[in-house]
């Protein structure tokens, strides 16, 4: 599909640091993002947060994918490793703050185990937010599928799983093939009058490529007509009439009737989330899940299959409790979960407050201890310089825990000092805080290759660029065609004018104050 069919959208990487994504699950999950960011449309938008025990938020809003920026955002990613719990619902509500560009279409992506407690008050709080669209990214072997799931339907979404190394790659491509490429949004459909109910999902989610949608319902009677299929296209209207027929002689289908009834069950169940996560789900739904349950012999919340034993044996009449132990999955790091046993004697480890992957930085400890090795713990995402205190019969030991590396601007490389290059590294600066990737590097190619001229989007000394400004009028544009800009099209709606400029010109473009973002012309 070309680029100009495609709908804008403002894309929000949600990443999971937290002690469980150590290792392997973390880098893919890096590698997902970064290969996001250098492959995002002219137009779209970007935002950036990590989570663990704390969440960090690496720009205040959205922000269009210039050199600089993407710059930044993957210099966030490399310092990220993985330490500490993970508190998911503050990063939640951060990403899916409803956006005021109502020409964007927002899609969230979490990439995460999932390893949380309240599963279902996540999903609730998912729902609150319809005009966001969450992508779902599952790494390891033992990821949370039922919230990872969950939470993609209710946000109109996709989920996707990667579990072998093998299969990292492929399952990474078709995860970012599906976010980027938003098909149709606000679909809807009027069945024109046909006997339908129950049709599920009630509220459609968008259509992505690669991804089909499906739809479930039921018909009263044996009827023909059309189906109108209306959503939006690349910020137009579509509409599509689908011919139906509905017969009378069709055969019972049982694996289909149970296909509906689970999703009838889903649609009940997502009525309550908050009562199902606190055991006291409204009564009247309770009990119509249940009865779908006995119905069509399905297994919910509140039905189960039972299996009856002929024989039990016990020894001397009495029941015998037997300790099975429990394997960390493969591919979890032990040491990213509970930290680094080693460094304390008799195995004893932080995380008794701070729930799954708390690490060394979950709670403070007491024990009688021979010796009190003098090691650091390893790299964790501490809130703040925590104190880890031994007691015992050895010397009172504190550990003061490094804090985390901070998604602020000190934590990006410094400024030359003033010197003969300032005002060189002032131009550079400006021209990765307004250029695309793609024309900052086609710039510096015709600046080192201006005899050749063999520099790719360049043709004779021209580059065919979108501009995109911060308002639109007479004035803003006569500056513009001083400079020579020969204006081919534009788009009101989004402030964007495409035209052809002299490369050398690209540096007097940037330091116009009404010019945002200068990117290739969309395909």
């Amino acid at each position: 599909m070309p680029e100009s069919d495609i709908q804008p959208k403002e894309l929000v990487f949600v990443l999971d640091t937290s002690g469980s994504m150590w290792g392997f699950p973390l880098e893919k999950a890096k590698q997902v993002i970064s290969r996001a960011l250098d492959e995002l449309y002219p137009g779209d938008t970007f935002n950036l947060i990590t989570f663990s025990g704390d969440t960090h938020i690496v720009f205040p809003e959205p922000v269009y994918p210039t050199a600089e920026n993407i710059s930044k955002a993957k210099a966030v990613l490399a310092t990220r490793t993985g330490g500490g719990g993970t508190e998911m619902m503050k990063a939640i509500r951060a990403a899916l703050v409803p956006s005021d560009q109502r020409d964007h279409v927002r899609v969230v992506c979490f990439l995460t185990d999932g390893y949380v407690g309240n599963d279902m008050e996540i999903v609730g709080e998912v729902q609150k937010h319809p005009n966001a669209r969450v992508f779902a990214f599952g790494i390891g072997t033992a990821v949370n599928r039922f919230l990872l799931d969950k939470m993609a339907e209710a946000g109109r979404g996709a989920v996707e799983y990667v579990t072998l190394a093998d299969q990292a790659d492929e399952a990474a491509d078709r995860f970012y093939e599906r976010v980027r490429s938003p098909l149709l949004t606000d679909l809807h459909i009027d069945w024109g009058g046909l006997p339908v109910a129950d049709v599920y999902p009630q509220r459609l989610p968008d259509l992505f490529s690669g991804q089909p949608l499906v739809i479930t319902g039921r018909y009263t009677q044996a009827a023909g007509g059309k189906v109108h299929l209306r959503g939006t296209r690349a910020g137009g209207p579509f509409v599509r009439d689908i011919p139906v027929t509905f017969s009378s002689s069709t055969p019972p289908f049982d694996a289909l009737a149970g296909f509906w009834a689970r999703r009838r069950i889903e649609d009940l169940m997502s009525e309550d989330w908050l009562g199902i996560q606190q055991g006291n789900m409204k009564p009247a739904l309770k009990e119509q899940i249940t009865q779908l349950g006995l119905d069509y012999r399905l297994m919910t919340q509140f039905t189960s299959f039972v299996a009856v034993e002929e024989q039990i044996v016990t020894k001397g009449g009495r029941p015998q409790r037997v300790e099975v132990p429990v394997e960390m999955p493969e591919g979890v790091s032990h040491e990213g979960v509970f930290g680094d046993q080693k460094q304390y004697a008799y195995g004893i480890v932080g995380g008794a407050a701070g729930g799954i992957g708390a690490g060394v930085g979950g709670s403070v400890m007491s024990a009688q201890l021979a010796r009190v090795p003098m090691a650091l713990p390893m790299p964790c995402q501490a809130a703040s310089n925590e104190i880890v205190t031994l007691h015992g019969a050895a010397p009172q030991v504190s550990v003061a825990l490094p804090p985390a590396p901070k998604a602020t601007p000190d934590a990006m490389p410094e400024a030359r000092a003033d010197g003969p290059a300032t005002a060189l590294d002032k131009q550079r600066r400006l021209l990765e805080s307004k250029l695309q990737p793609a024309v900052l590097a086609a710039l510096d190619c015709y600046r080192k290759s201006r005899a050749s001229g063999h520099c790719a989007n360049i043709n004779s000394n021209k580059i065919t660029l979108g501009i995109w400004l911060t308002a639109d009028s007479s004035e803003v544009r006569a500056p513009l065609q001083a400079l020579g800009f020969e204006l081919k099209h534009e788009d009101a709606k989004q402030k964007v004018l495409v035209g052809i400029l002299s490369v050398d010109k690209l540096d007097e473009l940037v330091k116009l104050q009404a010019v945002r973002f200068v990117s290739l012309e969309r395909k």
